[in-house]
């Protein structure tokens, strides 16, 4: 009889232990990533970086485990339905009618500061026997802000900025050679920048 009391208060407290778990994980908050708001003069924001971003954003909210996240596209329905159109700098007033309105208990928004390339050409010409000799190189930088905010309250409750930069070079002599030239810039510089966002609001305590 006692061995069967032990085994009984011993399942017991496994359920107990299992629902506490489940139930924690039920309480994760409910965060919406809006659209970034542009704030580097460059036209490749205009052609599907906003929606590339809140894409990535998402992906890596929901790995991170941390909170449930609103689908992009759930996201712009919802906000149809309920007439509403947020990005960018969103005041408190807004956010806390906002997630009320949208079920949301946090909204991550924010800019991008910086997204372009810069570059030097260097050349000489064909003096006697001596080529000519041309070198190039191009840096790419990005940058991006982004705050966290509680809809409950209005306040900012997490804020970090990343930032990023790629290079390349070409070298051509007597019109012959070559190097790197790759234009996947979002992949390489902005993709990384957006990871440790998520990381900084993973380790945060929100």
């Amino acid at each position: 009889m006692r061995r069967l009391a032990i085994l009984g208060l011993g399942i017991l407290l496994l359920g107990a232990a299992a629902a506490t778990v489940a139930s924690a994980q039920g309480e994760k908050p409910r965060i919406a990533v809006l659209e970034f708001k542009n704030k580097a003069d460059n036209q490749w924001w205009y052609h599907g970086g906003a929606a590339a971003m809140q894409d990535v954003f998402v992906t890596e909210l929901v790995k991170s485990g941390k909170f449930r996240v609103i689908d992009r596209e759930q996201l712009a329905a919802l906000m149809q339905e309920k007439n509403l159109s947020l990005a960018g700098d969103i005041d408190p007033a807004t956010a806390v009618k906002a997630g009320k309105l949208l079920g949301c208990q946090y909204f991550l928004t924010g800019a991008v500061t910086e997204y372009g390339m810069e570059g030097t050409n260097v050349d000489t010409p064909w003096v006697g026997g001596i080529p000519s000799v041309s070198v190039g190189k191009k840096k790419f930088t990005a940058a991006a802000n982004a705050r966290i905010i509680d809809t409950t309250t209005g306040e900012i409750v997490w804020a970090d900025e990343g930032r990023g930069e790629e290079g390349s070079a070409k070298v051509r002599v007597g019109g012959f050679g070559g190097g790197v030239d790759d234009q996947r810039m979002f992949d390489k510089v902005m993709k990384p920048i957006i990871q440790q966002l998520v990381a900084s609001i993973k380790n945060a305590d929100i």
